[in-house]
């Protein structure tokens, strides 16, 4: 009996085993994405800062603007076609680019001048004085209002933060 069992049992096994000489298997993508190392990152809510605090998980710059118990996290992105990187100015109380505009606020919406979108949000979990952050399951932030037709004359561009003064 033993030896029926052990020969089904290597048969199977040299069933599963790849066989050589196939064509590629076909990807749904040009170019496969590489696997991720971090789905999600958890710390206390306590560990939070109130305020905008910075990080990057995973490769992803991420912002965390926490009021009261509540937190909303940003991608650390630019919603233009250059998609540069975007720092907290304390002092002006907005997200800015390393050029001048757009501007976002505290809460990732487009201040000044123009954009397509409103900042992208990266998902959040807050549960039992624990915070969970999902660094890349983003969500394309929401469409910004339209620039009034004709555009009005851009407002002056406020004194930008200087590196040293910058959160990100």
């Amino acid at each position: 009996m033993r030896v029926v069992i052990a020969g089904v049992l290597g048969l199977g096994a040299a069933w599963l085993i790849p066989k050589g000489g196939g064509s590629p298997v076909d990807s749904t993508t040009p170019t496969p994405t590489p696997a991720r190392g971090v789905t999600a990152v958890e710390e206390r809510l306590s560990d939070v800062s109130p305020g905008v605090s910075f990080r990057t998980i995973d490769g992803v710059r991420v912002f965390l603007v926490r009021t009261g118990d509540a937190v909303v996290g940003y991608r650390g992105n630019a919603t233009i076609a250059e998609d540069g990187p975007v720092h907290w100015c304390p002092r002006n109380h907005w997200f800015e680019g390393d050029a001048p505009g757009p501007y976002y606020g505290r809460d990732g919406m487009v201040d000044r001048y123009s954009a397509p979108r409103n900042l992208d949000r990266i998902s959040v979990i807050i549960a039992a004085g624990r915070v969970t952050i999902f660094p890349h399951q983003v969500v394309s932030g929401s469409a910004a209002p339209p620039t009034p037709s004709p555009p009005p004359p851009p407002p002056a561009p406020p004194p930008p933060c200087a590196a040293n003064e910058r959160v990100g």
